[in-house]
């Protein structure tokens, strides 16, 4: 099983013009293929008048999958290169969708390959790639009086928050890289005076939070 990986974090929007064409590329992320087939779908249901719906998408993990389309465009000027977006960025679990109006103005091919790679380039940044790490799950309960002050301390360090349901006490599920698993016992028996339920869930992939900008010089 993979320690971690890339793909991106968010649905994401944007559009260029090239020629008086239109380009409208979409990226998002991916948890199966049934994911991906939906998600090129939707797109070409929401711009059913558009000339193309240009995709691609790259699955990861035991079962690697990518599938690519011109949908209508010179072989090799559109699908491709949306696809080499994502494997140049090392991005998986992810796909994008660019979708063409035709403005009038023939690109050519290398016009066409610049424009494909462009909008998908733009719209995986849109989406905010992100490392996913392999991490330890925690099931955290604590009384409503040390909610917030535990949450607050969790934040402040880094630590990933999932789902918390709100009962008798307040339940929350905790995400640790396995390096500071420990470090996260301390701050939940610290903030509640040792009346924290701590408990092993699993374990499960979290969103690292990005490196810190370079100071400024």
């Amino acid at each position: 099983m993979r320690t971690s990986y890339l793909t991106v974090s968010r649905k994401a929007q944007i559009e260029i013009e090239e020629k008086r064409s239109t380009f409208i590329g979409f990226g998002q992320p991916l948890a199966d293929e049934q994911e991906a087939i939906d998600f090129v779908s939707g797109i070409r249901a929401l711009y059913p008048d558009a000339t193309h719906h240009v995709y691609a998408w790259l699955l990861g993990g035991e079962r690697q999958l990518q599938r690519y389309s011109d949908d209508g465009e010179p072989q090799g000027t559109a699908g491709i290169p949306v696809l080499d977006v994502l494997r140049k960025s090392g991005i998986e679990n992810a796909g994008l969708v660019v979708v063409r109006y035709f403005g009038g103005v023939l690109l050519g091919a290398g016009g066409l390959v610049r424009a494909y790679s462009r909008a998908g380039s733009l719209a995986l940044e849109a989406a905010v790639p992100v490392k996913m790490q392999m991490s330890c799950r925690y099931r955290v309960v604590v009384p409503y009086t040390d909610y917030d002050r535990l949450r607050f301390h969790l934040e402040q360090e880094g630590f990933w928050l999932g789902e918390e349901e709100f009962a008798m006490d307040v339940e929350l599920t905790v995400g640790a890289e396995p390096a500071r698993a420990d470090r996260l016992i301390e701050i939940c028996t610290d903030q509640t005076a040792g009346s924290a339920l701590i408990e092993e869930a699993g374990s499960t992939y979290i969103p690292l939070p990005p490196p810190d900008p370079p100071p400024l010089v």
